[in-house]
Parts: C-alpha cells; structure tokens; sequence
C-alpha cells in the first residue's frame, strides 16, 4: 500500500511539473532578436533633396525614335509636320520666358500655382502651329548626376502630357534634361534651389 501510495504521489507530482511547463515559457536567453524591418534605423542617415525619385507624372517615348543630336526626344515619326522645326529651328528662350514653371523638391508633380502658365503656353502653341516647342526639365545642384537627369526628364515629361491633355498635339513639343547643369540661379540656399527646380520652354521657330 505505501509503495502504491508512493507511486501515485509521484505520478500527480509529474503531471504537475509538466502542466506548469506547458504554461509558463522562460525565454531562451541565446534567442537573438531580429530588427523590426519596417522600421528605419535610428543610424540610417537622412537622404538629402534631390535623390529620391518624385512622385510625376510621365509618358514614355515611342520605342521607334531615335534622341535627336542635341538629347531631345522628338516625339512622332519622320512624317510628322514638326520634324523640320525641331531639327532646324531658331529656338527662342524668351518668347515664354514668364511661364517657366516650378517644382517642388523631388517632385515631378505640376503644381496648381503653375496650372495658369500652362493654359498660356498651351494657347501659344494652338496659335502658333507652325511652331514646335522643346521643354527642358532642370533640378537644384543637389544629388547625383545621373538622378538629376532622370528627374529633369520626369518634369519635362510631365509638362509635355500636361499640355497634351490641355488639346496641344503631342508631336509639337519635344523634351531634354539638363539635370543640374544648367542653373538659372547661382546659391546654395533654398532661394537659388527654388529658382532652379524648373522647366524652361523653348519655341523652335521655323527657318525661313
């Protein structure tokens, strides 16, 4: 009887042990925890302006054309009524000089502040349909080379789609970047930057 007794106390004690394991979870103390991957780390340092792509709007070229010998994309074929103009043209910078238009910082995004000078150079361009127009997309002197020229195409890009949707046959304008070679103003403060976040407009005139 005590060697029953015996055994059953240590069978309850066993059970016991075991439901309280099966409850209580020590942590593993060799256990490494993995950072949070959504999360930033507190060390990363912080992108400067200039370098992360913008959020613009664009419309790819046809994969059919060739850049032009200055980098500006033509956009439609060899028949196209513009071809001359924009090969041959007497570009004049000062015609819309007063509606170059401005952008936020890593931005390809056309502002509401700039919607009215766009509605101008549209209504040039219908006015004026022997003319073409190249659009040159140009960002502050922050960032690397190469982002700036993709992000000067973006804003040039995004004006030319703008003036599409505003009736201007798509052919007429022409694109290029400068990236951050082309300054309109010279500083290194956001008062320059502001200036130099643009799209400049140029009207290529026919040759008499």
């Amino acid at each position: 009887m005590k060697t029953l007794s015996l055994v059953s106390i240590v069978f309850v004690g066993a059970a016991l042990t075991l439901g309280l394991t099966g409850c209580v979870h020590k942590p593993n103390k060799n256990f490494t925890v993995l950072p949070d991957r959504t999360r930033p780390s507190a060390t990363q340092p912080a992108t400067p302006a200039e370098t992360n792509p913008g959020p613009g709007t664009s419309i790819p070229p046809p994969s059919d054309v060739q850049k032009m010998p200055d980098g500006s994309i033509p956009y439609g074929t060899n028949e196209s009524p513009w071809t001359g103009v924009i090969k041959d043209g007497k570009p004049d910078a000062t015609i819309l000089k007063p509606d170059t238009v401005y952008f936020d910082v890593d931005s390809a995004t056309i502002k509401k502040t700039e919607d009215k000078k766009l509605e101008d150079v549209a209504a040039f361009l219908k006015g004026h349909q022997a003319d073409a127009l190249r659009v040159e997309g140009n960002c502050d002197e922050r960032g690397t080379e190469k982002y700036n020229l993709s992000l000067g195409e973006k804003r040039a890009l995004a004006v030319r789609e703008y003036l599409a949707n505003l009736g201007v046959d798509a052919r007429q304008v022409v694109t290029i970047s400068y990236g951050k070679a082309k300054p309109a103003v010279e500083g290194h403060n956001e008062a320059a930057w502001s200036k130099n976040r643009r799209d400049d407009f140029v009207v290529l005139i026919p040759k008499d």
